[in-house]
């Protein structure tokens, strides 16, 4: 009889997710907000549940362990208390009365007898950082905004488990201050923290100083903000409020102008927190004497942080979560039921965290403008490309986390000058100034990009190689002059910096994927593709062919591929329509 172990994440409120792992293997892994179509869904995860049984075989009485990537009794006294966790609340967490919790009534409804565990949360990050990581052993850095109630966790882990060294209490750290400057700059909902990200390198750390006066540190990335803040909407809305005071700068609308002001800010908090990473990292070091480092955590998620930890050298090698934040904590949590059944916590084969659902076939009304392909497909697909068409691009198993690898992407040519502009205007219906990932032939990376290092899930920013930069003149002022500027042959996957976040292609990660660009690179003589989730602003990542054809019909797509079948857009869909469309998601940008 197999074990199975299910995962569940969510119960912290954002990502409901869910993992199943079977004699320490992992099966399938997927989030709620792809079923629901609400972007950060934190429903109980049902129909990702479902799914992961399905691909099992598998049914919901043959679960007998069920692990939860939270504590959820610990939270809520944190929550209601404001107080950190003692020696006696620690003991007292592991006995969580269900009734108090929906999800917990929920979950117990669906598997009646199933033996409940309680995660702490960011043990769920390591332990799905280490179980798909290439380390035996390894220091781990764990910056979240909230793991019940602490904000950064430094510890150890190998097969015998993690084993915490210090934490950092409270939730007012530096993922907190992060948030707050993506709340004054008008990005207000839940996740947008890579939309600062993205604006920072168009200004200049002008305000570290003012932003270090609202809180304090030790030297050693211990940030504290000067005053309480929580991950409450009441909370969030009071503390911006107190930041733009401080500041004195207003808060931005949804719609108002980016100004040099609000660029400023952006590109000053991330400088800070840079500067709060390495600080940690550098603690995280000297604290456990490892060379080499598991960065994981929501905040994990800033892969600009992510390059500057890598290049800094404090460790000798380090691997960053691909899905640092939540929407894989379920997958950490089944590990975690694992260890605590067996002793052990196992290394897993990820599949290119290809771990949800195929697409299905496509839908009816899809088959009157399908386009015959002679021969093979990805080499069409290649040859559409080189031609400029904007290619859907729908294979296989749907990817786990918030970027497409492949499975469920947009595909462009980056030689394209004005690509970026299109793509997030007329397809991604998204603010002009986001560059697009290229995904690089890993074989070719070193040519192109300052390192040879793999990023098989867009870890980590590098930065064009200099012969194949152009010179930007000093003049340029501004976010749409330096937006507009042609700074390199394949300008719409670099930032103003020659920055870009990385998906190196491996034949035996992705080898589908590496097909295609192989064929393209044949074809141009250059091997990488713009790669970008296949969705519009404020919408999960499709998952079906169905929801692929609307997300399709609906935007300045040229082509669409679900499985082995190409399709071409019917664009009778008028500009008003999209928008119309659109509109269902504006809750969620």
């Amino acid at each position: 009889m197999r074990q199975l172990i299910l995962g569940v994440g969510g119960l912290l409120g954002h990502d409901g997710n869910a993992a199943l792992l079977a004699d320490g293997c992992m099966v399938a892994s997927s989030q709620e907000e792809r079923y629901t179509r609400k972007k950060h869904d934190a429903a109980f995860p049902r129909a990702s549940i479902l799914d992961c049984l399905a691909a099992a075989g598998a049914t919901a009485a043959d679960v007998r362990e069920c692990v939860f990537a939270e504590k959820p009794l610990q939270s809520l006294a944190f929550d209601r208390t404001g107080r950190s966790s003692t020696a006696w609340s620690r003991v007292m967490s592991g006995l969580v009365p269900e009734r108090q919790f929906a999800y917990m009534r929920e979950a117990r409804e669906m598997f009646p007898d199933a033996h409940f565990r309680y995660a702490w949360h960011h043990l769920s990050h390591v332990a799905a950082a280490f179980a798909t990581s290439p380390f035996a052993r390894a220091a781990f850095l764990c910056v979240d905004g909230k793991g019940e109630d602490v904000s950064a966790t430094v510890g150890v882990v190998d097969e015998g488990g993690p084993q915490i060294a210090y934490e950092l209490p409270y939730e007012n750290g530096v993922g907190m201050l992060y948030t707050l400057v993506t709340c004054l700059l008008g990005f207000a909902s839940f996740g947008s923290e890579y939309k600062v990200m993205g604006l920072a390198p168009y200004g200049e750390p002008a305000l570290v100083d003012e932003l270090r006066a609202f809180a304090s540190s030790d030297g050693d990335g211990a940030l504290q903000l000067r005053m309480p803040a929580t991950f409450t909407w009441l909370g969030l809305q009071e503390a911006t409020l107190q930041l733009s005071r401080h500041l004195g700068i207003p808060p931005r609308g949804k719609v108002d102008p980016l100004t040099d002001v609000h660029v400023n800010l952006a590109a000053s908090v991330q400088a800070l927190f840079e500067e709060e990473l390495l600080r940690m990292a550098a603690f995280a070091r000297r604290a456990t004497g490892e060379r080499n480092l598991l960065f994981c955590g929501g905040c994990a998620q800033n892969c600009v942080a992510a390059g500057k930890l890598r290049s800094a050298g404090i460790f000798d090698a380090l691997f960053n979560s691909p899905v640092g934040g939540d929407m894989g904590s379920g997958m950490g949590a089944a590990l975690l039921g694992h260890h605590a059944l067996t002793g052990v916590l196992p290394k897993v084969n990820a599949q290119g965290f290809c771990l949800g659902p195929d697409p299905g076939p496509p839908p009816a009304e899809a088959l009157q403008y399908e386009v015959p392909v002679p021969g093979d497909l990805h080499a069409a697909a290649a040859r559409l490309l080189a031609e400029g068409k904007v290619v859907g691009w729908v294979r296989g198993r749907m990817e786990l986390g918030a970027r497409a690898l492949g499975a469920r992407s947009i595909l462009a040519d980056p030689r394209v000058a004005d690509m970026q502009s299109v793509l997030n205007l007329k397809v991604k219906f998204r603010e002009s100034f986001r560059p697009f990932a290229p995904a690089v032939l890993a074989e070719d990376c070193g040519d192109w990009f300052d390192t040879a290092e793999p990023s098989d899930y867009m870890q980590y920013t590098a930065y064009l190689r200099p012969e194949r930069r152009h010179a930007v003149p000093r003049e340029l002022r501004g976010l749409r002059e330096r937006l507009d500027f042609r700074r390199c042959d394949v300008p719409s996957i670099v930032h103003v910096d020659y920055s870009a976040r990385l998906q190196t292609v491996r034949p035996d990660v992705h080898p589908d994927f590496h097909r295609l660009i192989s064929e393209f690179k044949r074809l141009t003589g250059v091997p990488l593709l713009i790669n970008t989730s296949f969705n519009v602003s404020g919408q999960p990542i499709v998952r079906t062919a169905e929801e692929a054809w609307l997300c399709f019909r609906h935007t300045d797509m040229d082509y669409l591929v679900i499985n082995d079948r190409l399709f071409r857009n019917p664009t009778d869909r008028s500009r008003e329509e999209k928008l119309l469309w659109l509109k269902q998601f504006e809750d969620y940008s």
